[in-house]
Formats: C-alpha cells, structure tokens, sequence
C-alpha cells in the first residue's frame, strides 16, 4: 500500500514504510513504528511512559482521539510535600526538592498509558496481528544497533543546574545502572553497540498475552512487587484500572481547513486557539521574517500561555471552558488585544522538552497522528524488565488547591498536538511534534506555515520559529535583527537563541498527501529524521 511515514527515528519511519508496503494499513505502520520508537529512542519514549493519538479512518470518514494519558498513583495526597518545596527552577518551572523525589526514583512515576493506549488503537482498527506488528521492535532489542547521536547527546547534556544530571539519574538504581552504563561505568555514546535483551523479553510478554500482560499479568506482579518493596504511590489497582479516554477530538476551521487535534487534557485546546487567532490577521500577506508577523505570532503565543496557566488540566478534576476558548469570538477578543499592542503580563511557564512523535497516511486516506513520551524520564528499571519510566510527577503541582495539584487518578496537563488536516474534506495532512511545552507553538506556526505561506512541508518545518507563553519571547538565531528589534520596542522580552536552529524547540513531523502524490517534513532541529514513502 502506498503512503507515508514521519518521524525523528529513521528506524521508525522505515519499519511503518516496510508495513505500509507488505499491505499494511496506515494504524498497523503507526503501531508497528511506535513500539520501534520505544527501543530506538529509550530515553524519549518508552512502555513506561504516555501519549496521546488522532485518528482519521477513511472508511467512516470520522475522527477519534486516543488519549492515554498519565495518571497519578492511589498512594499520593495532595498537600503531602507541601511543607517540603524549597522552590521551583526559573526555566521549565520544576518544583524544587532537595532530594529531587518529584524528577527521579520511584515517587516520580506515575501510572503509564502507552501499552494500553497502543493496545486501544490496535483494537479498534488495525488489521495486522498484535503480535507481528511487535516483532520489530523485539527483534531490534535483541539485535541491537549503534547509538546515534540524538540518543548520546541526551546523556551527555545537563538539563538545568538545579536538576540532576541524566548521567546521575540513570544510575539511580543498580538495574539502571546495569542497563544504561557499561561494563566502565560510562554510559551509551555515540557509535556504541547497544543491544537489551531484558526489553526483548518483556515486549515478547506483551506480544504474546497482548496489551493486558503490562497491566494485569505476569510482568504487572513484577513491576508491582518492585514498586511495592522501594516506595512508588502507584499500586496493583492502578494498574489493573488503567484505561485510555476515546473521544472525539478537539476541532476547529482554520482558512476554510477543518483541523482535529488532542483532547483536553493535551495541547490540541492551545495549537486551534493559537490558529483561531491568527486567522484574525491577514498573514499571508506579511513578511514571513518581518516585525508586524513576528509580533502577531509572539502575541498570539504568549496569549494561549495564559489559557495554559489558568485553564489546562484534566477535565475529570477541572472545569475546561473548552467551548468558550475555542471560540471564534475569543479569538477576536485576543486579536484586539494584540492589534492594541496589548500583552499578557505573565511569566514563561516552561521550555522546550523531550518526547518523540510519528506522522503516518495511506492510500486509502487513514491517517494516524501520535505523539508519546517519558517526560524527562525517572531512571528507574523494574530488575529485568529492559524499560525506564515516565516522571510525570516532576509537573504537577504540590500546592493543593490548583488545577494541576496531586490528586489521585489526575492525569498530567500537556501540550502535545497530534492533529490531522482535511482539505476541501479530503485528508491533507498529519502533524505532531516531540518538545515539551513548544509543542503547541511549533505546531501551530507550521500549520500556518502551511496554509498561509504555502511552503511544502520541509520549508514548513525548517522556517525560524518563535516560543513564547508569556514573558520571555524565545527566537531562534535566524530571526533577523531588525524583528528581534522591533519586537523589544514594542514591550516584548526576547531572547535570541545562539543557534540558527534551537535545539530546544519542538521537531515538528508533518506527512502530506496532495496532488496524488506523498510529501513529508522531519524537523532539523537536533538531529533531524526521516520521511518514509512507500510507493507499492
């Protein structure tokens, strides 16, 4: 079958192309490629973590949202370490501890989606069996490959002064010790052969007892026994209770395109509204690098900050005025304020992140938009099972009494955007983004990068790009000097990057489908990746 895969692993991108061409269908290539993601990517992605998926099936002409959201353990209170936060990091917005519970060790994880949230998309479309669309990805964990540069840069990069090295935090306990560093002690660098064996296994659990085997089976008494015996708030019953939220997806219309993307609790509510407000504005026919588009898109970035800080929680623990935010009247509201000069006086929330995301389309007209992740990752490995953990935990808040405190079952606020765009009611395109909180920004500028500027899905992934949720504004080096100018005249706070591409900032994946033919963008920034066509 021809179509389509995106994504920031080569390996990934070319086991979907190899499923796409075996007869695979576009949800059997995203399966297949997600799980390979998970062995590629160990430290972006991973059975531990969490993710959302937009979903278009060609055949009903519908949308579906899968979000397999994170959720907090049965074990935790709200104002249990109210007394002991000394502090949150000036980037990213960390709570601070002195033992750094909340970012490493057991008490950081929380309850993980990603099996269950794959497993639910096998369910309800694919083709393929379960187990065959695992065999990759245990046969590269066995196999092993040679560490890339986007996984050693990794561990070689301290995140923040305040916040443990990822060398100290995979070592925290000896089965992560024994997994990420060598017989040396060193961890992985580039061009070293790393194979897990430990993984191979527990993926070959999953592949033969199916998606329950991680919640409910064997390898759940295991992970359970080790959770019990060194402290995590996430209990059996957490486990064995876990289950994705399938609903329709957030829409909206932007310039005549109809545009899904992630449910609340997830960032889709951010990128529509940041469209919404651009629609207010003529951009075409601006200069793509000039002032007056450099400050509508910062204005309108730092704008949807504040929908994040007062609005974005889980929607089962938090009153979401979806409908009111997604308004086109709210827009115009915002675009008001911006065409006043006017801006928010809020600070940056956070910076950009981790995470890993694949674009997949096929002839046919499916569509599948995923974006999973570990967060910044715990460092914990249950002894013998070859995978870390989400550390979740490390971005709720431990104030009570506000929309992202602890509570029990809540799940994690994101920005990931998982979208998909029909054009004159035919699906066009499919987008997403690793990167944190740019996530929603990255998303959002290349989709009007896209409709508005007409640039083809490279040149809409590559063009300079802004950050902001408040106050600073982040830009890359590329953004010119007159702008960057400008923009400080007008009252804004920005902070140039020294890179021409901010490793920072998300990689927006965009898979294309128009004119009878594929067309695909993977994100340079980091080390870029890999657009898949297959064309059998």
């Amino acid at each position: 079958m021809r179509g389509i895969v995106v994504a920031p692993q080569p390996a990934a991108a070319e086991l979907g192309v190899e499923v796409l061409e075996s007869g695979g269908s576009a949800f059997d290539a995203a399966i297949a490629a997600g799980f390979v993601q998970m062995v590629a990517d160990p430290f972006m992605c991973g059975l531990g973590g969490w993710g959302s998926a937009t979903v278009y099936q060609a055949s009903t002409g519908t949308f579906e949202h899968i979000g397999f959201w994170p959720r907090i353990g049965a074990k935790m209170r709200p104002d249990m370490w109210v007394d002991d936060v000394r502090g949150f990091t000036d980037l990213w917005r960390f709570p601070l501890f002195d033992d750094h519970r909340n970012l490493r060790d057991y008490t950081s994880i929380m309850t993980p989606g990603t099996v269950a949230g794959f497993g639910e998309l096998h369910r309800r479309y694919a083709s393929r069996p379960w187990d065959e669309l695992l065999r990759p990805s245990i046969e590269l964990s066995e196999r092993g490959y040679l560490v890339p540069e986007y996984v050693a840069e990794h561990v070689r990069r301290p995140m923040l002064p305040e916040i443990p090295h990822p060398r100290e935090k995979y070592a925290y306990n000896q089965a992560a010790r024994d997994l990420f560093h060598g017989p040396t002690g060193d961890m992985m660098e580039t061009g070293h052969a790393y194979r897990n064996p430990d993984q191979a296994r527990s993926l070959e659990r999953i592949a033969r007892h199916g998606p329950d085997e991680f919640y409910t089976g064997d390898l759940a008494e295991e992970i359970i026994a080790d959770f019990e015996a060194n402290g995590a708030f996430v209990t059996r019953e957490d486990l064995a209770g876990y289950r994705s939220v399938v609903a329709p997806p957030l829409m909206s219309t932007y310039r005549g395109h109809q545009i899904a993307s992630s449910a609340v609790p997830g960032g889709g509510l951010l990128t529509l509204q940041i469209l919404n407000v651009l629609e207010q504005f003529d951009i075409g026919a601006m200069d793509h690098s000039g002032p007056e588009h450099g400050f509508v898109v910062a204005a309108a970035l730092a704008w949807a900050g504040v929908t994040r800080g007062n609005h974005l929680a889980d929607p089962a623990f938090a009153h979401v005025p979806v409908d009111e935010l997604l308004s086109k009247e709210y827009a115009a509201g915002i675009a008001r304020k911006i065409k006043r000069g006017e801006l928010p006086d809020r600070k940056q929330l956070n910076k950009p992140g981790f995470t890993t995301h694949i674009s997949v389309m096929d002839e046919a007209g499916n569509c599948v938009s995923i974006t999973h992740t570990l967060t910044t990752c715990a460092g914990i490995v249950v002894p013998g099972t070859g995978f870390t953990w989400n550390n979740c935990v490390s971005l709720m808040d431990p104030i009570p009494g506000r929309p992202n405190s602890y509570e029990p079952g809540k799940a994690r606020a994101s920005a990931i955007s998982p979208s998909v765009i029909l054009k004159d009611g035919v699906p066009w395109v499919v987008i997403g983004a690793p990167g944190g909180w740019s996530i929603s920004s990255a998303v959002s500028q290349a989709i009007s990068n896209l409709i508005d500027f007409g640039m083809s899905p490279v040149e809409a992934a590559d063009a300079p790009r802004f950050h902001s949720e408040g106050d600073p504004v982040y830009c890359e080096l590329r953004v010119p000097q007159k702008t960057v100018a400008a923009l400080q005249a007008k009252g804004m706070n920005v902070q140039q990057s020294l890179r021409n591409y901010e490793r920072t900032f998300a990689k927006v994946q965009i898979a294309m489908h128009g004119d009878g033919r594929f067309t695909g963008g993977s994100d340079p920034r980091k080390d870029g990746g890999a657009v898949g066509i297959a064309r059998v």
